[in-house]
């Protein structure tokens, strides 16, 4: 029911994405569009085989999935068009990030085996974008300004929240699996990533539902 509601809030947040398209094409979030439906179209491609097969391995997919998010969000931060101040910074991470992951995959782990140190890594590329962007917002100096760009301190919220918290529950997976503890019946290692994206796409959808009531502000 928990993956459901994930899924749900996640199909929604594209749709109210696509319904503002024009709304978020002038504030530079479009490309969230067609990247939500691809997250969403993957989602719920994983839920049907897990549902299906008794041990399916959808490790492959989450280890080309994360790669394409860091560039994905690392294109639309970089090209929000705030003050651009701290912006230098995200080509530089990405960068290293992704010689990382190609370096790991290539001369030590592989794609279709899960490694822990590049969902390390991804989550604190993609922490690192949000908190660059949270220093571009409260950087402004105009009450029109903060409220034409609050969008994206909601999008960014939504990272800054799941990332973190994602990451240091997988530095101790060991001990909340040892834990067999539930949440709506639902183990609590499976819970915890679930919940924060509940958290993070309906932070998604609201943003997209303010780009349309700050239209005018585009």
């Amino acid at each position: 029911m928990l993956y459901l509601i994930y899924l749900s809030c996640l199909f929604l947040s594209f749709l109210i994405g696509f319904i503002n398209r024009k709304a978020l094409q002038r504030r530079q979030l479009s490309l969230l569009v067609p990247y939500l439906l691809l997250v969403f179209v993957q989602e719920l491609t994983i839920y049907i085989i897990r549902e299906t097969y008794a041990k399916p391995d959808v490790v492959v997919v989450y280890n080309i999935y994360r790669p394409i998010t860091v560039c994905m969000f690392a294109w639309v931060f970089y090209y929000l068009p705030l003050k651009r101040f701290y912006r230098k910074a995200i080509p530089w991470i990405t960068i290293i990030y992704l010689v990382t992951t190609f370096s790991i995959f290539l001369f030590k782990s592989s794609i279709w085996t899960y490694n822990i140190q590049l969902s390390f890594a991804g989550g604190i590329a993609l922490t690192l974008f949000g908190i660059l962007s949270f220093f571009d917002y409260f950087n402004l100096d105009s009450a029109t300004e903060e409220e034409k760009w609050r969008p994206v301190l909601w999008i960014t919220a939504g990272i800054v929240i799941f990332y973190p918290i994602v990451n240091i529950s997988f530095a101790f997976y060991k001990d909340i699996f040892a834990m067999n503890a539930t949440i709506f019946g639902v183990y609590l290692y499976n819970a915890i990533p679930q919940i924060l994206s509940i958290i993070m796409y309906s932070c998604f959808a609201f943003a997209f539902y303010l780009c349309r009531k700050n239209y005018s502000l585009a």
